[in-house]
């Protein structure tokens, strides 16, 4: 049985959830699926370039086993030129960037649009605090540039 990909990053996202509220911090982690298994990973890396490797490593593993769908979690950090305003609205403010911690989750494949959720987080006092997700399609994943997807269209 095929596993349902959005189900399963979903589950995979929770876990992450519990894990940053529990520890303060998150691991980042991927899943290789095929049709019949799901290999899991905690990937570990110092800088940039050893990231780029380790993500390079991945997909060439996710070829070799002719993987449906490669799926990553890692904490990041979106910087948006948007801010809101007194009365709620969301402006454009060239002249000071915001920053928001996150959970970024992709899925993505070579028969599949790439999917991605970002979910955003604040540190309050000794809690973690979870915003509202949001979720794209079609997104560049600059670290997995050579594993194929598709578009989906009218995104």
């Amino acid at each position: 049985m095929k596993t349902n990909l959005r189900n399963y990053a979903l589950k995979a996202l929770e876990s992450a959830k519990e894990d940053l509220r529990r520890d303060k911090y998150l691991l980042p982690v991927a899943f290789i699926v095929t049709d019949n298994d799901v290999f899991d990973f905690n990937l570990q890396f110092e800088d940039a370039d050893q990231k780029k490797s380790v993500y390079a490593e991945l997909v060439a593993l996710a070829r070799q086993k002719a993987a449906r769908a490669i799926i990553t979690i890692n904490d990041a950090t979106v910087t948006s030129d948007l801010e809101a305003d007194s009365l709620g609205t969301t402006v454009a403010r060239a002249d000071r960037k915001t920053k928001q911690d996150c959970i970024f989750l992709t899925v993505s494949g070579p028969s599949i649009p790439t999917w991605s959720l970002s979910m955003p987080y604040t540190s309050v006092g000794n809690e973690i605090v979870f915003g509202e997700p949001t979720e794209t399609v079609n997104d560049v994943l600059n670290l997995l540039s050579d594993w194929p997807a598709i578009l989906k269209q009218d995104a």
